[in-house]
């Protein structure tokens, strides 16, 4: 019986750890990189919380050639056309949606995530 015990205590523990996954973050494009872009995701890092120092976490969000681009209107952009605006703008807000929820942390490896769709904020 404790064993039982035991095991559903660490499967309800294991439960409430798993959801800290992300599955979409919003941030600002910092940089355009070959391959992806530089997106600020201190929000996800911190989970929500309010942030103790004033350090920013970038997120290295890989962008297949296929992933989708739209603005919050729901108009379809061109790959060539969003990463020319996320060049030309400082501060473009994205909303970008991960290909797998994935937790993400201080750990700079835990940051390099890869996009499923990228949606621009106004």
């Amino acid at each position: 019986m404790k064993k039982l015990l035991v095991v559903l205590l660490l499967l309800v523990v294991g439960c409430s750890v798993a959801g800290k996954d992300v599955s979409a973050f919003q941030g600002q494009v910092t940089a355009v990189k070959v391959g992806g872009l530089e997106v600020e995701c201190s929000s996800a890092v911190r989970k929500g919380e309010v942030a103790e120092s004033e350090e920013g976490w970038p997120c290295l969000v890989l962008v297949p050639p296929d992933t989708p681009v739209h603005t919050d209107n729901g108009e379809d952009l061109k790959m060539e056309t969003f990463r020319e605006q996320a060049r030309e703008e400082k501060l473009l807000k994205v909303r970008v949606t991960l290909s797998e929820s994935t937790e993400i942390n201080e750990d700079p490896e835990s940051r390099k995530v890869t996009a499923k769709q990228i949606t621009v904020l106004e």
